[in-house]
C-alpha cells in the first residue's frame, strides 16, 4: 500500500482554541472574586462591619425596651400597691406612717402575712422586702374608701383588721350594707366588749342600708393564738337598729352580753359557752 502523507495542522485552529481557553480561565477567576465578595461582607473592615455593629446596638436596645412592659398574662403582675392604715409601721430600715405607699409581693405573701417593698420593685429590683401583718395595708385603690369609712371616731378607734372585715362583709342576701357616716347615729353602731369571754376584746358594729331602712351586726372576735379577727357572729334586721352593752349582771360569768334594740323590739345577744354559739333572746322572756 502507498503511504499517505499527514495532513498539514490548520494554524488558525490552534489560535482559537488558545483564546477559548484563555477566556474560560478569566471568567473563572471573575466569578470567584464576585461570589466571595458578596457572601462574606462582615470579613471585609470597614463601613460594613460598622453598619452590622449599628444594627446590634439598636436590637439590643429594643429587647430593653421590651423587658420594661413585661406581659404577665391573665395573672398579672406578682406585685400589688398597698397603703398603710395603721398609724405606724415600725420596721428594721425605719417607720412607716399612715398612707404611706408600699409594695407587695403576691408570690411570696400569704393571707395573713405579707412580704413588703418599699420602693417599686420595676425601678429598684434589688429592693429589701419585709415580713409584716397583712391587716396593717390595704389595696392602694381601696385607701379613699377606707378613709371615709372610719372617719368618725367611734369607727377610728377599731383595729385595723376589725375594720378590714367590715369593709369586706358588706353583702348579704342581695343588699349592700355600709358604715354609717353619721356622727349621732356612729354611737349607737359601734359597742367594744369581751363577748366570748376569751379575756381579749371584741367588736360589735352595726351596718346599715339606708335605702331599705335596715341594719345588719357583725361580732368581730379574735383567735386567741394568733389574735386575728374573725366574724363571730352575723345577723340581719328588717329594721334600723341601736346596739349597746347589756347591763344585766352576768355574774360569775365574765363574758358581755348585747343589747339590740329596734322602732318596735329590744333584743339580747349573749354567748352560749355550752352550745358554743351566740344565742338571740328578746327581752322579757
Amino acid at each position: 500500500m502507498e503511504n499517505q502523507p499527514n495532513p498539514t495542522p490548520n494554524p488558525n485552529k490552534k489560535k482559537i482554541l488558545i483564546i477559548a481557553g484563555t477566556a474560560v480561565v478569566f471568567l473563572a477567576v471573575g466569578g470567584f472574586v464576585y461570589f466571595s465578595k458578596n457572601q462574606q461582607p462582615s470579613s471585609v473592615p470597614g463601613k460594613n462591619v460598622k453598619d452590622s455593629l449599628l444594627t446590634v446596638k439598636k436590637d439590643s436596645v429594643a429587647v430593653k425596651d421590651t423587658l420594661k412592659s413585661v406581659d404577665y398574662g391573665e395573672e398579672g403582675s406578682p406585685y400589688t400597691e398597698y397603703r398603710v392604715i395603721a398609724s405606724s409601721v415600725n420596721l428594721p430600715s425605719g417607720k412607716l406612717s399612715f398612707g404611706d405607699k408600699v409594695f407587695a409581693d403576691d408570690s411570696k405573701s400569704t393571707e395573713g402575712r405579707k412580704l413588703i417593698l418599699l420602693q417599686d420593685p420595676y425601678k429598684y429590683p434589688n429592693t429589701s422586702g419585709y415580713d409584716a401583718d397583712a391587716a396593717l395595708f390595704i389595696e392602694d385603690y381601696r385607701f379613699d374608701e377606707y378613709k371615709n369609712n372610719f372617719s368618725l371616731p367611734p369607727f377610728s378607734s377599731l383595729p385595723t383588721g376589725v375594720k378590714k372585715i367590715l369593709m369586706n362583709e358588706n353583702y348579704s342576701d342581695g343588699n349592700k350594707y355600709a358604715i354609717t357616716q353619721n356622727k349621732e347615729r356612729a354611737k349607737s353602731s359601734v359597742v367594744l366588749g369581751d363577748f366570748d369571754g376569751d379575756g381579749i376584746r371584741d367588736a360589735a358594729v352595726l351596718m346599715d342600708n339606708n335605702e331599705k331602712q335596715i341594719s345588719r351586726l357583725l361580732i368581730i372576735c379574735s383567735n386567741e393564738v394568733t389574735k386575728q379577727p374573725y366574724i363571730a357572729f352575723a345577723e340581719n334586721y328588717s329594721d334600723k337598729m341601736k346596739v349597746s352593752l347589756d347591763p344585766a349582771d352576768y355574774a360569775p360569768v365574765s363574758r358581755s352580753g348585747l343589747i339590740v334594740t329596734g322602732e318596735d323590739i329590744e333584743l339580747s345577744v349573749l354567748y352560749d359557752p355550752d352550745s358554743q354559739k351566740f344565742k338571740t333572746t328578746t327581752q322579757g322572756e
